[in-house]
């Protein structure tokens, strides 16, 4: 059987990475950014730092919970009153899925959940998407890497998944002083969350893949040894970035 293996995302890791965002939008060519974030997100003392370093044209940070389709027709607006050309997504996983359906909607036409997996005749995303720059301030759902939004209908609260490898942000910029802030009870259960993806990919039969197998076994390496650290110490960068 043959196996394919593949990390294509960019990554900038450590204490400050957050500032070499506006040469990665300069290199991938955006001009005019649309920053995609949640309520608390937007109450942080580094909110607007980001915002300055994004040089954002327009802001979108309404999201809350769990994303819904309100969320990301809000941030449509938001990207075409801003006449936006890229994506900042800064937050959780709820934010980066918001930003990632943004972009998968401002270039194709009709319902969002169209393109989503399983619909009757789902629709490919064949078009244009702007570029996507993340930047997340929880350790959860690797959402900054992956290829796949999850956004709920607003009635049912029914969840889709759309996917595609043009969802993948072109650069990811994680950043553990922008996680010193999180009340203990966020850290945790983030934490856990990760933790749970690595155990996960790890006892996943029939999906063989050495690299994901070496990555598990040393993020539970280093969560064993940090994650509790960060709820006692929660300014420690090492162990946040841990």
């Amino acid at each position: 059987m043959a196996h394919r293996y593949n990390f294509p995302t960019e990554i900038h890791f450590g204490a400050g990475a957050r500032k070499g965002l506006p040469a990665k939008l300069k290199e991938v060519g955006v001009k005019r950014a649309l920053l995609v974030s949640d309520k608390g997100v937007a109450q942080q003392p580094f909110f607007e730092e980001l915002r300055r370093l994004a040089d954002a044209s327009a802001v979108y940070a309404e999201v809350a919970g769990n994303p819904v389709e309100s969320h990301v027709h809000a941030g449509v607006e938001a990207y075409r009153d801003g006449a936006c050309d890229g994506i900042v997504a800064l937050g959780g996983g709820a934010a980066i899925d918001v930003a990632k359906a943004v972009a998968v909607s401002v270039g194709h036409k009709g319902c969002l959940f169209s393109y989503a997996e399983g619909v009757p005749g789902q629709k490919p995303i064949g078009g244009a998407v702007p570029p996507i720059l993340a930047v997340p301030t929880t350790a959860g759902t690797g959402s900054e890497i992956g290829r796949s939004t999850v956004i709920s209908e607003d009635g049912s609260h029914v969840k889709r998944i759309i996917f595609s490898p043009k969802l993948m942000p072109r650069a990811a910029f994680l950043d553990p002083e922008l996680t010193t802030g999180l009340p203990a009870g966020v850290t945790a259960a983030t934490g856990m969350d990760a933790v749970t993806h690595l155990i996960e990919s790890y006892i996943t039969a029939g999906d063989y893949n050495p690299l994901c197998d070496g990555i598990a076994l040393e993020g539970l390496r280093l969560a064993a040894r940090s994650l509790r650290r960060c709820l006692t110490h929660p300014k420690d960068i090492a162990a946040r970035g841990d």
